[in-house]
Order: structure tokens, then C-alpha cells, then sequence
């Protein structure tokens, strides 16, 4: 009988072995010297030279935006282009954490327990949301962010076809929008959420830009039944795929 993975599960695992590797390059020394304590600032600047030597590797610059001390950790308040971000690093300077979760609090479930549909898009079972009379479109990310830059550019030459069928919510270097990102994101960039029915946290890249030009493009005409039509018809296969 084959065994079904659950797609979330690798998510985590994948976030799991992340964690696991940026700890033991802390504890070999790659971020630097690594003594038995250090101060809050010592640790934020090797914490943001890790992150822009090994993690971002010349896709972006992180930029110290200040340090606290939270729950036995610092706390390390970054920005990489307008986005900002808290990572935590350990009192010894040896682990860095990249994203902190409050085990304390319930986790919020996502729209719904989603399926996946054309270009790896998930479908919640939320109604689709409007702007005047529109179907909101809204992009989260960040031009640090490669993937988010080979992302835009391609969402947008899409969008053109549908002036004035949808609203645009152009989130690219700016935290507007905070409680839908929250709501369809991990955190993730780049989030894409056509009509609050529709989510996908990723690019295409992995497809390639001809397929993933369709795929947006369908996802549009599933929003807008099927407007404008000599748009629409070209993707009419891929259409009527959307769950």
C-alpha cells in the first residue's frame, strides 16, 4: 500500500533540518569566534553577518534594526529591503534560531484544510473577496528576496490583461496588508493570494515562466468567470482544473 506524505510534514522537516544545520555551523565556529558569553550587540552583528554571508549569499542585505533580550535568548530585529524580521540567537552566541514560535499560544489555523490545484496554488474555502465589485489580488514580498524578484515581474505582466477586472495589492517592500499575509503565510515570501480563495507561498521558478505566466493567468479567469474571454480561452484547460 503506498504511503501518502503530507505536504505540511515536509514543510516542518525541512524547517527542522534547516535549524539543525545553522546550529551546528554556529557550534563549529563558521559565524565567527565563538566564545563563552557575549554581549547582545556582539551577537546581533555576527547573527546578521551569518545571515547575509551563508543564508542570503549576495540575494539581499540584512540590516540591524536593534537587539533585546526575550524569554532566556536575544532577540534580533533585522530588515532585508522593507521587510522586517525577528531571528533569536542564544546567550553563548552559538545557536541561531531564524524564526521564533510562542508554544504557549494555539496555533491559528490557516482559511482551511487547503488542496492543491494549478501552479501548486492551495484552495481555502473562503469566499472570494472583493474590492469594489473586484477580486483582490495581493502580493507579499521583498526585492532582497531573489525569488520574490523573479516572481513580481511576471505577476504583473499578467495583471495587465486584467485591468479593471481585479483590485491589486502590490505588498513588495511594504507591510501593508499584515493580517492577510498572517493569515495565508508562515512568513514565507514570496505569498501570493488571488481572492482570498486561492494562496501560494513560493515562486514558479521551478516551472519556468511560460508555465507559470499560464498558470497565474488561469488562476485570474477562475476569478474573474472567465474575462476578459480572448485571454481567458487560451488557458481554458488549465481553468477548468481549479478546484
Amino acid at each position: 500500500m503506498p504511503i501518502k506524505i503530507n505536504k505540511n510534514l515536509i514543510v516542518v522537516i525541512i524547517v527542522i533540518v534547516a535549524l539543525i544545520v545553522i546550529a551546528f555551523l554556529f557550534q563549529k565556529g563558521k559565524l565567527g569566534g565563538a566564545g563563552l558569553s557575549v554581549s547582545s550587540q556582539q551577537a546581533a552583528e555576527r547573527a546578521i553577518g551569518y545571515i547575509n554571508n551563508n543564508i542570503l549569499a549576495g540575494g539581499g542585505t540584512a540590516s540591524l534594526v536593534g537587539v533585546s533580550e526575550a524569554n532566556g535568548v536575544f532577540k534580533v530585529s533585522l530588515k532585508i529591503g522593507e521587510q522586517g524580521y525577528d531571528s533569536y540567537v542564544s546567550k553563548d552566541g552559538k545557536l541561531l534560531f531564524p524564526e521564533g514560535y510562542d508554544m504557549d499560544k494555539k496555533a491559528v489555523e490557516k482559511a482551511a484544510v487547503a488542496t492543491t490545484t494549478v501552479g501548486n496554488f492551495l484552495t481555502s474555502e473562503e469566499e472570494v473577496c472583493t474590492e469594489d465589485g473586484k477580486p483582490i489580488v495581493y502580493f507579499f514580498g521583498s526585492t532582497g528576496c531573489p525569488h520574490c524578484k523573479w516572481e513580481h515581474p511576471i505577476l504583473e505582466n499578467v495583471l495587465k490583461n486584467f485591468e479593471g477586472l481585479v483590485s491589486f495589492h502590490n505588498n513588495m517592500d511594504s507591510q501593508n496588508d499584515s493580517e492577510v499575509f498572517s493569515k495565508y503565510s508562515d512568513g514565507g515570501i514570496p505569498t501570493l493570494v488571488f481572492g482570498c480563495k486561492y494562496y501560494r507561498m513560493g515562486s514558479g521558478e521551478g516551472e519556468g515562466e511560460e508555465n507559470e505566466t499560464n498558470a497565474l493567468t488561469a488562476m485570474l479567469c477562475k476569478l474573474t468567470n472567465n474575462q476578459p474571454s480572448e485571454v481567458c480561452k487560451s488557458v481554458e484547460d488549465l481553468v477548468n482544473q481549479i478546484k
